[in-house]
């Protein structure tokens, strides 16, 4: 019992001791060690907050989405408008001294510097410290602007009657001026090279009818027969689909939302009525759908194709008329290619008339150009309105005295190509900056 009662006051005199002392000693606190940036952010630019990551492991400060190239205008004098660590010191500079997040910075040695400007973060316990390199990437060239640049002409191209017709097949490049001459090359840099080739069509062929179809290309003639090719040079006769064939115009890609296959749209001449109406066919025969109503284009068929929002083809037109008094470029839209919807429009905003228009959907966008090459005309609106550019989206303005003896075609990597043959012979290829591929 008594030995209990001594283990109970050993007991307390062991924990009144214990209390004794950190009652008399000093407070001892540990700082942190913490070195590190938790979040970066700079003042707007032009309106917009630009998102900046922390590569803790490389202590690398950075935008992954670079500001627009004239942002060097805004960060020589520009706030950090966070810098957020555990004990609030950064030093900068050289020597080192205390960051003042209040003051306007200039960052502009930042700029696209693999070296870029160096903070270093000060822990609280004073010892521990870190090296931040702060990078800030700006755009060296304007992504919205289309850049064009003459490539090696192919040999001399003759003009002849039925022009020239470019088309993109694969990774070719082929350029017709007649039925049995060309050239083609590759769209692939390192493979550039024109060569001559010599296709079997025959000699009555439109080759303004040249389209994409089925993984080949397909033309019509002048008597009606329609013929195919899976290299450009070897044709053959479509015995099936031959026969009053007026014009082929477009395909229509094959769509899993409206259930239908790949189809090509031509204008057929009805043997009975003598009335020419709109067809289609994945193939195998033609279904006559619509009559082609009056200002429906006659020749120089140009077309392109784009989703809608719920997933459809739609494709949109043009091409020269018979008319001479027209004032606009009117295109016309189809769904299926059963039939087709003029978009012409009785306000200033139209396409101005030109003579051998192409339309091509770029950058999200409808795209117009045509005659001497002297401007694009864009529509934002499906093809209702039209706005002439004046800036970026434009054409060199020697285009405009090369003649009207080209073909323009683009092709999968966003490449715009016009070939002029006769006495200019030029080939030029273009690109928004921020499509190019290579």
């Amino acid at each position: 019992m008594r030995l209990k009662f001594l283990s109970i006051i050993i007991s307390f005199l062991t924990v009144s001791i214990v209390i004794s002392s950190c009652l008399n000693s000093d407070n001892n606190y540990e700082y942190s060690t913490d070195a590190t940036v938790h979040a970066f952010e700079l003042d707007t630019i032009y309106g917009v907050n630009y998102k900046f990551e922390i590569d803790q492991i490389q202590r690398l400060i950075y935008n992954r989405d670079s500001l627009p190239m004239s942002a060097d205008t805004l960060i020589d004098s520009i706030k950090i408008t966070t810098f957020t660590t555990t004990s609030g010191i950064i030093m900068s500079g050289t020597p080192d001294t205390l960051f003042n997040a209040d003051n306007y910075q200039n960052l502009l040695p930042a700029m696209n510097s693999a070296s870029g400007l160096q903070f270093k973060v000060v822990a609280a316990d004073g010892i521990t410290s870190r090296l931040y390199r702060l990078i800030i990437n700006v755009h060296k060239e304007d992504p919205d602007s289309l850049v064009w640049h003459k490539m090696t002409s192919a040999p001399a191209i003759a003009t002849t009657a039925q022009g020239l017709k470019s088309i993109v097949l694969n990774d070719e490049l082929f350029v017709y001026n007649a039925p049995n001459a060309g050239y083609k090359t590759s769209i692939v840099p390192s493979e550039y090279s024109w060569q001559g080739i010599t296709p079997n069509l025959p000699t009555n062929a439109i080759l303004s009818t040249l389209t994409n179809f089925q993984e080949g290309l397909w033309v019509n003639t002048e008597d009606g027969s329609v013929y195919s090719s899976t290299d450009g040079i070897n044709w053959q006769k479509q015995e099936s689909l031959s026969g009053h064939i007026v014009s082929l115009l477009t395909a229509f890609p094959a769509n899993e939302i409206s259930g239908t296959p790949t189809q090509l749209s031509a204008i057929m001449k009805n043997e009975t009525d003598g009335k020419n109406y709109f067809c289609i066919t994945d193939g195998t025969t033609w279904v006559q759908q619509d009559e082609v109503p009056e200002g429906f284009p006659t020749a120089n068929y140009s077309a392109c194709t784009l989703t809608t929002s719920n997933g459809l083809n739609k494709v949109f037109l043009v091409g020269n008329v018979s008319q001479d008094d027209n004032e606009q470029t009117v295109p016309w839209s189809s769904m299926s290619g059963y039939g087709w919807v003029d978009l012409s429009t009785t306000t200033t905003s139209h396409c101005p008339a030109l003579t051998n228009p192409s339309i091509i959907y770029y950058d999200d966008a409808l795209y117009i150009m045509g005659g001497k090459l002297e401007a694009f005309y864009k529509s934002a609106t499906g093809g209702i309105a039209w706005e002439k550019q004046e800036e970026k989206v434009v054409f060199p303005a020697e285009f405009a005295s090369k003649g009207t003896s080209y073909t323009i075609t683009v092709d999968k990597n966003n490449f715009i190509w016009i070939i002029w043959g006769g006495t200019t012979n030029e080939v030029w290829r273009g690109c928004l900056n921020k499509l190019k591929k290579y």
